[in-house]
């Protein structure tokens, strides 16, 4: 079965080394941009446009989101990346875990379809990981923490035991979330804060932009 990245950005780079170290090498990378047929990324070859995933049969290739984010004050910036995973597994194809090999994972975490865990990342015992989540780079989820479908825990940030994140959060790079603390649904966390209270859903944390 072949594996496909859809989106040739910044972090499709990523996920394409993200799959090598664990000895997966994808058979192609989409890109909307035409202009794009017959580069590489991370050695993978561009081949054509998200769409041409649709001439292959469901049970003959398994997909990557590639597709990033950049959040703002009021935008965690994740609706592209969430509509791509929901488009194509509503046409019935699937995305597999993809956790780097340096990646550490309690033998009880659960994760779900499309997880993400990049280098250096730790999920730690009976923390619950949501669909096409993605746990950046060295990024910490400790002890029962929950992450919502579709959120983005960025590089560096740390979860605190018990902590909840909520579908479709951003937290920030280099973000702490203190013990127990709840970020409602679509909440963005500055990079770098460090926050010791909840935070409603749609609502703002910290002072920086991302």
């Amino acid at each position: 079965m072949s594996l496909i990245v859809l989106c040739a950005g910044g972090h499709a780079k990523v996920v394409i080394e993200a799959l090598l170290s664990r000895g997966t090498r994808p058979a192609a990378v989409t890109d909307r941009d035409a202009s794009r047929i017959g580069e590489t990324i991370g050695g993978i070859p561009i081949t054509g446009p998200d769409d041409d995933i649709l001439k292959m049969d469901t049970a003959s290739v398994t997909l990557a989101n590639g597709l990033g984010n950049r959040a703002s004050r009021s935008d965690s910036g994740l609706a592209g990346r969430r509509a791509l995973f929901e488009r194509f597994t509503a046409l019935g194809y699937t995305f597999p875990v993809i956790a780097h090999a340096s990646a550490v994972i309690a033998s009880d975490a659960v994760l779900g379809d499309g997880a993400q865990v990049m280098a250096g990342a730790v999920i730690q015992p009976a923390a619950r990981i949501g669909r096409n989540v993605l746990i950046n780079t060295r990024a910490v989820v400790e002890h029962d923490g929950v992450v919502g479908d579709h959120a983005h825990i960025a590089p560096g940030a740390v979860l605190c035991g018990g902590v909840s994140i909520g579908e479709g959060a951003h937290i920030g790079a280099g973000a702490v979330i203190l013990v127990g603390v709840s970020v409602g649904a679509g909440a963005i966390v500055a990079a770098g804060a460090v926050v010791a209270r909840n935070v409603e859903a749609g609502g703002f944390a910290g002072g920086g932009r991302d």
